[in-house]
């Protein structure tokens, strides 16, 4: 066996193992960018939910602050998207209008318990039929809820 031979064997195994090194780094930096470390993501994010997502149900619009009741939010349905309006979805039914308690969310996601009831109720008896529940980005009627507030457990 000539020395060429074994030259060429060490620097062709240095190129592979450079190589495998090169992928495995590459792999575990686009895991750590796109967030699959292993932890629970909340979606949506945390300021959309404090800022706007724990305010009006899903295609709602936010009027601002309920002048009637302090630490209100005021929200209209301006796309009439169907609710049943018999439950209690509105507060004034004929303006699609309802106002929702203000929510606060701590570091960690969780709502205050009050603004917790009030939204599953409105999730739960709020869809277009008895047997749909109303969409509010967040807030799950589901058991397994990866949002902040999972009404299966409230």
């Amino acid at each position: 066996m000539n020395y060429s031979t074994i030259i060429l064997g060490v620097v062709l195994a240095f190129f592979g193992i450079l190589f495998l090194l090169l992928i495995v780094y590459i792999v575990k930096s686009n895991k750590a960018k796109s967030g699959l470390t292993g932890k629970s993501v909340k979606m949506p994010p945390l300021n959309y939910m404090r800022e706007i997502g724990s305010k009006c149900p899903d295609y709602w619009v936010y009027k601002g602050a309920d002048p009637a009741r302090s630490g209100y939010s005021l929200c209209e349905n301006v796309f009439n998207i169907p609710t049943q309006a018999n439950n209690g979805c509105y507060d004034d039914a004929a303006a699609r209008i309802k106002s929702f308690k203000n929510a606060s969310i701590n570091e960690e996601g969780k709502m205050d318990p009050e603004a917790e009831k009030e939204r599953c109720r409105f999730v739960n008896q709020c869809g277009p039929t008895r047997e749909m529940k109303a969409c509010w980005l967040g807030i799950s009627s589901e058991q397994m809820s990866p949002g902040y507030v999972n009404c299966g457990l409230v």
